[in-house]
């Protein structure tokens, strides 16, 4: 009795561990199988996720030409695919497709037998505001301009698009298919105006073969365009690292010599010390300081002229005699004001280069007083400074600092949810004084540089300014920069507008008509249907 209870409690022994033992085993298997699936999720990106970048219109500068891609398998009919991707990018694609199962493709044109994915190239052949812009390294992450300058809210905030599928142990697609896309994408604003932008690097793509044209709204400091020669191809960068012309370089933010541009600053100053405008300099075309002889343009002999004279004949005597008398000190305070010499910032990171203007000690030399008062010697400044600087004339005494972000807006409704821009300014002269050398600037404009500079509608003021750069060509000749900076229309400016070429000779002929040009196209861009009343009456 007592063996037969014994072998009844061990049979029911094996029997429960057989049942645990089967149990574990399930279980076991169970937890395998998840961390198998788990294992075998794949997720291929279709677009980078870069935030697009955008005109002050939510109008595109980058992602303006459509990429189409598709996820392709090593399954499919591949010559088909083949012979629709471009004859650049195929030997790429075979190395690809035999080391991976799956790999996205770019096509040249859609296939009925493929999910085609659009997405959008990130820059174009003709990129506007490039320069302002940047490119990005092979990572993705910006380089330079505005791509390097907001890389982390650029990088994380654009549409991604994912593929997503299952493989099994042999690295084969089982299941679905499926994507997915975002759906907060956002994108970056810029102040620029792309009908601007176009209009600007148009004309200096085909008259300023080394420079640029800044062009600046008034009232707010933004600049709408920014274009700078020579071009370069963001999608093929290495072709232009060793160009001679530095086309990669942005040479609105770059320093040159103003030449006399500056004159209308010494103007203001001469106007806040209380100087007579009406009276009368007589020039003999040169004149002589601590035993050195400074000439007019072409040693011409301007004879009896008053201040708004002066400005139309650019009368570099006139400026010399009026700012040596004891005014060093004068001068570095309103070229302090201006920020010559210090590194405009446009936007985070993104600055102006600082130039430079002579020192406490430098500017108390009457030699070096002389140059400055036309604009050379020891001064070196920016075409962002300069529109900076002109537009007080236009905005009544203020000078507003230059900016080029707006800030960041949902891509779905137009939303702005991020405000980047801040109008900052402060008041350098008085409205009074600002007004005058603004009448004395139209007059230029009106009169001066054979009237090259004036525009057919509206009017506009200015000043032309050839600078000398002490370079010498290999022909012996030397590198002149030939400037216009000014402001349109006359009567209400909207826009500060600076024109450098370098070695663009005389201002006169070259610098003066693109101001007109510039004029004439902002007017039928902006102003023409406003006006299209008046100009029929």
């Amino acid at each position: 009795m007592t063996e037969k209870r014994l072998l009844i409690v061990y049979c029911c022994f094996f029997a429960f561990a057989l049942v645990v033992q089967a149990k574990t085993v399930s279980l076991m298997c169970s937890g395998y199988d998840i961390l198998a699936e788990k294992q075998t999720v794949r997720t291929v990106d279709i677009s980078t996720g870069r935030a697009e970048i955008v005109d002050c219109n939510l109008n595109k500068i980058t992602g303006t030409q459509d990429r189409l891609k598709a996820f392709i398998t090593n399954e499919k009919d591949l010559q088909n695919i083949y012979e629709n991707i471009r004859p650049e990018d195929r030997h790429k694609f075979y190395n690809r497709i035999q080391q991976q199962r799956q790999v996205v493709v770019e096509l040249t044109a859609p296939l009925q037998t493929e999910t085609i994915y659009t997405t959008t190239k990130r820059y174009s052949t003709a990129n506007l505001a490039q320069h302002l812009i940047g490119y990005l390294d092979m990572d993705n992450n910006g380089l330079s301009g505005i791509e390097k300058a907001y890389n982390s809210i650029l990088k994380n905030n654009g549409q991604q698009i994912n593929v997503h599928f299952n493989v099994n142990g042999n690295g084969d697609i089982y299941g679905d298919v499926y994507s997915t896309t975002s759906t907060d994408s956002q994108v970056l604003s810029l102040t620029i105006d792309n009908s601007l932008q176009r209009m600007a690097e148009g004309i200096a793509k085909e008259y300023i073969p080394n420079g640029s044209i800044v062009i600046m709204e008034s009232a707010t400091g933004k600049i709408r365009a920014m274009a700078s020669t020579p071009v370069y191809d963001a999608n093929n960068i290495v072709s232009f690292l060793d160009d001679d012309n530095s086309p990669m370089v942005n040479k609105a933010l770059q320093s040159y010599e103003p030449g006399s541009v500056i004159k209308p600053l010494w103007a203001a100053m001469l106007l806040e010390n209380g100087y007579n405008k009406d009276k009368i300099y007589y020039c003999n075309g040169y004149t002589t300081v601590n035993g050195h002889t400074y000439h007019c343009a072409n040693d011409r002999a301007h004879g009896p002229v008053d201040m708004a004279q002066a400005l139309v004949v650019s009368c570099n005597c006139y400026f010399i005699d009026r700012q040596i008398k004891d005014k060093g000190f004068d001068m570095l305070q309103m070229a302090n004001q201006m920020n010559f010499g210090e590194n405009l910032e446009i936007c985070d990171n993104i600055y102006t280069a600082k130039g430079n203007f002579p020192d406490v000690i430098k500017i108390e030399n009457m030699g070096v007083q002389s140059s400055v008062s036309f604009g050379q010697g020891d001064f070196l400044v920016s075409p962002v400074h300069i529109a900076a600087y002109i537009n007080i004339f236009a905005n009544n005494g203020n000078y507003v600092y230059p900016q080029v972000v707006e800030g960041m807006y949902s891509e779905m409704t137009g939303r702005k949810t991020q405000e980047i821009y801040s109008y900052k300014s402060k008041r350098v002269i008085t409205p009074q004084t600002a007004k005058t050398v603004k009448d004395m600037l139209i007059q230029v404009v009106e009169k001066g540089a054979g009237e090259r500079a004036k525009p057919s509608f509206l009017s506009g003021g200015g000043k032309t300014g050839t600078a000398q750069t002490g370079k010498i060509k290999e022909n012996g000749e030397e590198i002149f920069t030939a400037w216009y900076s000014g402001f349109y229309p006359a009567d209400n400016p909207q826009y500060a507008i600076v024109i450098t070429i370098y070695d663009g000779g005389e201002s006169t002929y070259n610098a003066a008509p693109l101001f007109k040009k510039i004029c004439d196209s902002i007017y039928y861009l902006k102003f023409a249907d406003n006006n299209s009343d008046e100009n029929n009456m």
